[in-house]
């Protein structure tokens, strides 16, 4: 996809009300000027073909009004969603995932080495990953007929108690690394201020790239653990939740400039 066509369904991503719970009143009514002074008509209407957008006629005001699907969403957000990941109960039980592939298979690691990363699997050892819980795509993963799934296996484990799953999630994840990207984001998000002061489309279009990247950066990394999971020094939740407050700042912005 363009990368003008994803700048396009994260703008309407962040244009909610709330924001990210997508709705057809929280989207600006003002969104139309929008597009059409930035040439994307035609770009909705291929997002409407393709299923990320869906459209309704307001009965008050007889406006055409967007939202973003669901699978608009987590296109949006390469599907996975922070708050839903923090907030997903664990059943204290640990998916230890191995695999026994040959080193001279090395393109066969690799590919599911990736697979695993961005399921938000955390890597205890080279063939042993972990995880709290099991994500859709490595369930397919396992109960496909593929033949390279023969070396697969996964395996269950109790918990042994909060100081034992701390050492395993430290050991699997680089919490350093995590912080970090999330504190680049935060560097992004003091930005804003400026921008919406120069109430420049401009700026506004720069700063949102930058905030598109840094934030999907952050995706790629964070396991996006349950909450009592997650370290002491992990900072994610609470750059997460001002990220929401200038977001919806933004989307007022965004609105202002259409008109």
């Amino acid at each position: 996809m363009k990368a003008k066509t994803e700048l396009l369904l994260y703008r309407l991503l962040w244009l909610a009300e709330k924001p990210l719970r997508p709705s057809y009143h929280n989207i600006e009514q003002s969104f139309e000027g929008w597009a059409y002074h930035n040439g994307l008509l035609n770009q909705i209407h291929q997002l409407e073909a393709r299923g990320f957008l869906e459209a309704t006629q307001d009965p008050e005001s007889g406006k055409r009004l967007h939202r973003l699907t669901e699978a608009g969403r987590a296109l949006v957000l390469d599907g996975r969603d922070p708050e839903i990941g923090w907030a997903t109960p664990w059943d204290r039980k640990w998916r230890l995932f191995l695999f026994d592939i040959p080193e001279l298979e090395s393109s066969k690691r690799r590919q599911l080495t990736r697979v695993l990363t961005k399921a938000g699997y955390g890597c205890m050892q080279n063939s042993v990953w972990i995880s709290p819980g099991t994500p859709p795509e490595i369930e397919k993963l396992i109960a496909s007929d593929d033949p390279d799934c023969t070396h697969l296996l996964l395996l269950l484990a109790d918990s042994k108690g909060p100081k034992v799953d701390a050492k395993m999630v430290e050991g699997a994840w680089d919490f350093e690394a995590i912080n970090s990207a999330y504190l680049k984001l935060q560097e992004t998000l003091e930005r804003f201020p400026q921008v919406a002061r120069d109430k420049s489309r401009d700026s506004l279009a720069e700063w949102t790239a930058k905030e598109n990247a840094t934030s999907r950066a952050i995706l790629r990394i964070d396991p996006l653990l349950p909450s009592e999971l997650l370290p002491k020094k992990y900072v994610g939740k609470k750059i997460w939740k001002n990220r929401r407050k200038i977001l919806a700042e933004a989307a007022r912005l965004a609105a202002s400039l259409t008109r």
